[in-house]
């Protein structure tokens, strides 16, 4: 395209009124799972909040989900934010998991603890701990315990996953064999009635799913936006946990279906 084809194309952009760039939008979505803010300023020549109003307008209607700085496809299942992304999205929530979810940790046990946003925050209260021995295949979290003498990290070998700072795959699923720990935290991408727990890979599930079976207590851990998604990978079903932690925000139809389903609940905040 020439330089003079090129501006007529952003002229027409800039000119395109809401509904019609809103339409473009999700054929982006529809072709690329995801977009930012950021790149969809550039491609209309309008300003950050003029998308983000869009991205709204658009998310209301249940035809996409905001992420933070952008958004991506509503049932996109082999899509995951960037870690950095995940980190910064609904912390108050996740902290109120980890807040939960170290309750039922003592002192002197043994931990399996799963990589991830909500994980890592749990890993960051475990750090308080006197003595502990904590398993985990997070490169994030076994950072955040080294400041702890106390606590005794086994690092999970196996193909480390770079974007998710997490090591997964057959070789992490093996180092777990010989290993039982009093507790297993989980975390998951959707949380189904139907589909049960489902992550975005099989990478993932495979390493999760032995996580489960490790733990003498095994918790599923995720925020509320999870909770009826379904993702690309099943983990397990419902009744492989002893217990699933979420944050207050789940509905409570949502709560209903999954507790008739067979899951023991707690929503945390």
């Amino acid at each position: 395209m020439t330089s003079e084809s090129n501006g007529q194309e952003q002229r027409r952009q800039s000119g395109l009124f809401a509904e019609e760039r809103q339409g473009v939008i999700l054929e982006q979505l529809r072709q690329k799972g995801k977009v930012t803010v950021e790149e969809l300023t550039l491609v209309f020549r309008v300003s950050p909040p003029t998308i983000r109003t869009d991205l709204t307008r658009l998310e209301e209607q249940g035809l996409l989900r905001r992420t933070h700085g952008g958004a991506i496809a509503v049932g996109n299942t082999l899509y995951e934010p960037p870690y950095t992304e995940r980190a910064v999205l609904r912390q108050p929530e996740k902290r109120a998991i980890a807040r939960a979810a170290v309750e039922f940790v003592h002192e002197g046990e043994t931990v399996l603890l799963d990589a991830g946003t909500t994980c890592q925050e749990i890993a960051l209260l475990l750090k308080e701990f006197r003595r502990l021995t904590v398993v985990t295949n997070s490169i994030a979290s076994a950072q955040a315990l080294a400041e702890n003498d106390g606590i005794e990290i086994l690092l999970i070998g196996g193909t480390l996953q770079h974007h998710r700072r997490a090591m997964l795959g057959a070789l992490a699923a093996q180092f777990l064999d010989p290993i039982q720990c009093d507790r297993a935290f989980v975390a998951m991408s959707g949380v189904h009635p139907t589909a049960g727990f489902t992550v975005i890979d099989f990478d993932a599930a495979q390493v999760k799913r032995k996580m489960l079976e490790k733990g003498k207590q095994a918790i599923a851990v995720a925020d509320s936006s999870k909770v009826g998604q379904i993702a690309f990978a099943c983990v397990a079903p419902l009744t492989a946990v002893s217990l699933f932690i979420t944050d207050s925000g789940i509905a409570s139809e949502d709560r209903a279906n999954l507790e008739e389903a067979g899951l023991r609940l707690l929503a945390a905040g």
